[in-house]
């Protein structure tokens, strides 16, 4: 099974502000509803708070609250237990989805990263960060440019990396 981290960060790694996304970018939703689209998802109870339940995927929520269930989801005490759930529902591919605290502890366990790098030139501020990826333990694989139009605010790039394999 492929674990992979799908984000969204501006060049400083501001992934959010006040528990919301500080940008508003519709072709960045479009991609994550195509990349994840019936696959299993991984994500922390706060920003499952955010998003509720995706339709077309198989939603696995982190929480440390033992007594915590909601319809539509399975439930893990931690990013292995997540995965681990994941492998028994026999996905091919699993994807993290945040939060920050879930994308610091997950980042060691990936095979993937698509990163979409909002280009905002530091306009951007806030309070959650996606780590910084190691060059030496990541590679660009395919790179898709998307420039500022009515709809978007800001430019932004469509990334994902693979780990090198040691």
């Amino acid at each position: 099974m492929i674990v992979s981290l799908i984000v969204a960060a501006t060049e400083k790694g501001v992934i959010g502000k006040g528990g919301k996304i500080p940008w508003r970018l519709p072709d960045d939703a479009k991609y994550f509803r195509r990349v994840t689209m019936g696959h299993a998802i991984i994500t922390g109870r706060k920003n499952f708070d955010d998003m509720g339940v995706l339709p077309g995927r198989k939603t696995i929520v982190i929480t440390h609250k033992a007594d915590w269930t909601h319809e539509g989801c399975m439930v893990a005490h931690s990013v292995e237990g997540a995965i681990a759930c994941a492998r028994r529902e026999d996905a091919e591919e699993v994807f993290i989805v945040g939060g920050g605290e879930v994308y610091r502890e997950s980042l060691p366990l990936a095979d993937r990263v698509y990163l979409t790098r909002v280009h905002d030139g530091g306009k951007i501020e806030g309070d959650v960060f996606f780590p910084e990826l190691n060059p030496m333990q990541w590679h660009e694989v395919s790179r898709e440019e998307h420039g500022v139009d009515e709809k978007h605010q800001y430019p932004f790039t469509f990334l994902v990396y693979e780990k090198v394999k040691m």
